[in-house]
């Protein structure tokens, strides 16, 4: 277990920052052990942020296909105020399986996860009203109205902050 330990680091934010640029290659994997991290792309010729992803505690942060293909990412990821992320670098996670060759099957896990996340996150967009998506979101995290603003969670949603509202209003808050 020391060993584990001082292959991975601590990080608290108190403020939002960035953890992966557009244009870079990932080269860490995070854990949320509390907080919330969203990955977002960006569209410049609106000059907008498109959200696609939201983790929470307990879920594992980046981006596969930039960090296991070693490619730049088109994802930017964010960690919010109030968090507290466990991380591991490439380099420090290729140690780890030297040491113990059967970790190696995180990357399947992470792989899988990755596939699970997205499958689940397409059939929402495609299948579910606006309404359905935002319930079914708070219902897998909770208090996300406290971490992020609405203009994240309208993001996240595919709509405008003004139609989350208009929902919430027609509807009334859950």
């Amino acid at each position: 277990m020391d060993f584990i330990d001082s292959k991975t680091s601590v990080s608290f934010h108190t403020h939002r920052q960035l953890l992966l640029n557009a244009g870079q290659v990932a080269d860490h994997i995070y854990f949320v052990e509390n907080g919330i991290a969203r990955g977002y792309y960006y569209d410049d010729k609106r000059d907008k942020e498109h959200t696609a992803c939201l983790w929470d505690a307990g879920s594992i942060v980046t981006e596969p296909n930039s960090f296991l293909k070693k490619i730049p990412s088109d994802l930017y990821i964010e960690v919010m105020p109030g968090s507290k992320l466990l991380s591991i670098s490439r380099h420090q996670l290729f140690e780890l399986y030297i040491a113990f060759p059967y970790a190696e099957a995180f990357n399947t896990c992470l792989t899988l996860q990755y596939i699970s996340y997205n499958s689940k996150r397409i059939h929402d967009l495609i299948g579910l009203t606006a309404w359905k998506r935002y319930l079914e979101l708070l219902q897998r995290h909770p208090k996300i109205e406290q971490k992020i603003s609405k203009e994240i969670i309208s993001s996240y949603l595919g709509i405008t902050p003004q139609s989350l509202s208009r929902l919430i209003k027609i509807n009334g808050h859950p």
